[in-house]
């Protein structure tokens, strides 16, 4: 239960140190956020007693997204390749994150 808690914060901790040790790298700290919040997502799912595989599932469907879109910019070759997979990124970031929160706010 308490590792529900802990892995966000070790999340923004980690970002926060990337940061500060990379401030002009491509990448930003909050990157690696989806890892922790995703495994925070499985946690409280298997707290509440539903299916393990929702955030799992959720991260194979973004990978699918990632290899469509890849596709389509091999296709198209005036889309950029890079530009479109730091969108889908972020993408990730914040819905992991918005999954998250609604995930919290249920167990309440």
């Amino acid at each position: 239960m308490l590792l529900i808690f802990i892995l966000p914060f070790i999340g923004l901790v980690l970002a926060f140190i990337l940061n500060k040790f990379f401030p002009k790298a491509l990448f930003h700290g909050y990157d690696v956020l989806p890892f922790f919040l995703l495994f925070a997502c499985h946690l409280i799912s298997i707290e509440q007693r539903k299916p393990g595989f929702l955030p799992y599932g959720f991260f194979v469907f973004f990978i699918l997204v990632i290899i469509v879109s890849v596709t389509e910019a091999v296709k198209n070759k005036n889309i950029s390749l890079g530009r479109t997979l730091r969108q889908l990124w972020d993408y990730l970031t914040m819905c992991s994150l918005f999954w998250y929160i609604g995930l919290l706010f249920m167990m309440i």
